[in-house]
């Protein structure tokens, strides 16, 4: 391989990094752009304090595209440790695809798509957004309600 193809090879890297997939946060009703999070891997995870068993919950998400080229929001599964009001508690929950119990925690698998993904955070609950090594601590901000949506070239 000559200097030159190994140069342009370079430049087409990092043409593709620059078009990194991602997760805007803006404030839900201002509409206030507050970051931009690439994401790893088109995977992110939710992490929070259940404001009624006030024990650990973790939501998974991918990045999906359409045949459009958009990308959407798909939740993957949300492990937790205690049945608490607003946590499913059936096999039959909407989009699930399993339901089980390993390791002293409760496992939904689902395929859920998620129109708009809008987080009510509040300090007390440790509202966090994960992706590859990468943690944002999302109560930075104001406690209120916060719009997480996909875009295809994430400018941090």
């Amino acid at each position: 391989m000559n200097k030159f193809t190994l140069l342009l090879a370079g430049a087409f890297a990092l043409v593709g990094d620059l078009q990194a997939a991602g997760l805007e946060i803006s404030q839900y009703r201002e509409g206030k752009l507050l970051t931009c999070v690439p994401v790893v891997d088109r995977k992110f995870e939710l992490s929070f304090i259940h404001s009624v068993s006030l024990t650990p919950v973790k939501d998974y998400y991918r990045l999906d595209e359409t045949a459009s080229g958009e990308l959407t929001i798909n939740q993957t599964s949300e492990v937790f440790l205690a049945h608490g009001q607003g946590l499913p508690s059936l096999v039959n929950e909407p989009d699930a695809t399993s339901f089980k119990r390993k390791s002293g925690a409760f496992i939904l698998e689902m395929d859920r798509n998620i129109g708009q993904l809008i987080v009510r955070t509040d300090r007390r609950f440790k509202n966090r957004l994960h992706t590859g090594n990468k943690h944002i601590n999302l109560n930075q901000w104001p406690d209120s309600g916060l719009l997480i949506f996909p875009v295809s070239n994430c400018q941090p």
